[in-house]
């Protein structure tokens, strides 16, 4: 029994001393960030991203601060941070969205330019060419670049989040001059020939703008300078023609 003791004693020092060394590991060199790597970017440089995400090289990757590096890559109006993981023992992998302008709204005497979330990437002055959809008619509230649009009317930033949306996942951007939000459950867009679009509540929103890429609808409008197009019911498109 004393035998059977003892071993259970020199098995739990043992145990005890892998602990130890195990953690004075973990302070050293065993576990200290080396490498950085940054996932998902396209336009803003790597090392951009790593010099405002402020990790210091050689640091204790368990005393590695992630909402801290979240805020600072987020400064940048025109970066979301996706995940922040760390690859023990000495990495930590970032990946990032790079966010795409989708539309513009006059403001006073300025201009704001958004993303599809409705955040404010940039405020400028007149543009010498509007390359985006102007957003009409929303009554602003406040607003910080890189914060999100706030209007007196959420529901408006919302509708307008499902229009650009929809937009941008079906790539028609291009094809849209302005957006018309005066009232969010019936929304309006003309498109770059001067069509009038009715989209209507925010619901379907992706079935609604598909036609907008459908042969026969494209057909339908050619030639026409103006006229409404409805797809408040995305199962039943009507044209109405100025020449009718």
């Amino acid at each position: 029994m004393k035998g059977t003791k003892a071993k259970k004693y020199r098995l739990l020092i043992l145990l005890l001393l892998l602990a130890i060394t195990g953690i004075v590991y973990m302070g050293t060199e065993g576990f200290v960030i080396k490498e950085i790597t940054v996932l998902g970017n396209e336009n803003i440089a790597k090392e951009d991203i790593v010099k405002r995400a402020g990790i210091p090289i050689k640091q204790n990757i368990f005393k590695f601060n992630k909402e801290l590096t979240k805020e600072r890559i987020e400064s940048d109006p025109y970066l979301e941070v996706l995940s922040i993981d760390p690859k023990y023992p000495d990495e930590i992998v970032i990946e990032v969205r790079e966010k795409k302008p989708s539309a513009i709204i006059p403001y006073l005497n300025s201009y704001f330019i958004i993303d599809e979330k409705c955040f404010i990437m940039e405020i400028i002055n007149e543009p010498e060419n509007i390359e985006y959809p102007l957003v009409q008619d929303l009554e602003i509230r406040n607003f910080t670049v890189g914060g999100k649009l706030s209007t007196s009317e959420e529901y408006q930033t919302k509708v307008l989040s499902r229009v650009l949306e929809a937009m941008d996942k079906l790539e028609l951007g291009s094809l849209v001059s302005e957006i018309m939000m005066g009232d969010p459950n019936d929304v309006e867009i003309i498109l770059t020939d001067g069509i009038w679009v009715r989209l209507g509540q925010a619901i379907d929103m992706d079935k609604k703008m598909l036609w907008l890429k459908s042969d026969d609808i494209k057909d339908t409008i050619t030639g026409f300078s103006g006229g409404i197009l409805d797809l408040s019911t995305p199962s039943k498109p009507v044209f109405y023609s100025d020449e009718n």
